[in-house]
């Protein structure tokens, strides 16, 4: 029994209650108090897990785009979304939500698809390349880099597919970008009634696929950009006591503790996949899933679920730091 116990929670091993279970996981993850561990090696090892993270994802998706584009029905669907139901497989598994995803975002063909899957395939071993290179003493960044969260909320560029690219943008005339709006007879995916607005407020819904207006999603993302970076800087000047004592060493508070760091992101995270499973069927942004009410049922269970799964995290995390890094002084 105590072989299947790492070392540092050796004690709980003998313990003949399911204690031994809930006292180890926890344990197991509060890595700062075992493995000789030392907070410049835990923020590297956090920061490369991240590479290993979007490599596993880059691999998931690849696997996705080729299956379907191998044995899918993707190119019977583009056809005629509305009718054909979209199967991952020759066996005839329904594959929920991706078509649509893929469709929105200008694949049209299973070549298109094979490609996908290829580039996927590079991300990934760029990925693990820039994980192990970043485990080299000579490319390990410093702890201060880690901590100067500020910089890297304005280390951000926008480049704008718009005759005119980034000119309104630097002279002020951001209203350019929201002039001549498509058409109401405008054909998805073709330049039929296609025009060169690319940031809209227009309501509703497109009348060919039911789905949110393309410009009016990438407006509303616009301006949560530019929302969020405000409130990064409004949080870094009420921690010095400039909005209240209440504030105060907020800002040090976060930077200093990575479970804080880590519950507050879990739980941001918990409560937008929350929201977007509300909104994938109340407000599609994916062209023609507003028909498929089976897809729109999967998704909203999907993600519902993985809500329930993240939020745990962010409790778990949030409730370590206040036994180990709150301090009320």
């Amino acid at each position: 029994m105590a072989l299947q116990f790492p070392r540092f929670i050796q004690g709980l091993a003998q313990d003949p209650t399911t204690r031994r279970i809930w006292f180890g996981i926890p344990t197991a993850h509060d890595f700062e108090s075992h493995d000789d561990i030392t907070e410049e090696r835990l923020y590297h090892n956090i920061f490369t897990s991240l590479f290993g993270q979007l490599a596993r994802i880059f691999l998931l998706t690849s696997g996705h785009l080729f299956h379907v584009a191998w044995q899918g029905n993707f190119k019977a669907w583009v056809q005629d979304p509305i009718h054909v139901r979209p199967i991952a497989h020759a066996i005839g598994d329904p594959h929920f939500g991706q078509p649509a995803w893929w469709y929105t975002i200008g694949l049209r063909t299973n070549g298109d698809l094979y490609n996908g899957a290829l580039f996927l395939l590079f991300l990934l071993v760029i990925s693990l390349v820039a994980g192990w290179l970043h485990l080299q003493p000579k490319w390990k960044p410093s702890v201060l880099w880690f901590k100067n969260v500020e910089s890297r909320w304005n280390n951000f560029l926008d480049v704008l597919p718009h005759p005119q690219g980034l000119g309104p943008l630097f002279t002020g005339q951001w209203n350019l970008y929201a002039q001549n709006p498509d058409s109401s007879s405008h054909l998805f995916g073709t330049s039929q009634g296609a025009r060169t607005s690319i940031l809209t407020l227009l309501g509703g819904f497109h009348p060919q696929t039911q789905s949110l207006w393309l410009t009016d999603i990438a407006h509303h993302h616009l301006a949560v950009a530019f929302i969020f970076l405000i409130a990064c800087h409004i949080s870094t000047y009420s921690s010095r006591g400039r909005l209240g004592r209440g504030h105060i060493g907020l800002y040090d508070k976060i930077n200093n503790s990575i479970h804080f760091q880590l519950g507050l992101a879990l739980a941001s995270l918990g409560v937008i996949t929350s929201l977007v499973a509300q909104h994938l069927y109340s407000l599609p942004a994916y062209a023609f899933i507003a028909q498929d009410f089976i897809t729109q049922a999967a998704l909203y269970a999907h993600h519902q679920y993985i809500a329930g799964f993240i939020m745990t995290g962010a409790f778990a995390h949030g409730a370590i730091f206040f036994i180990k890094d709150y301090n009320p002084e």
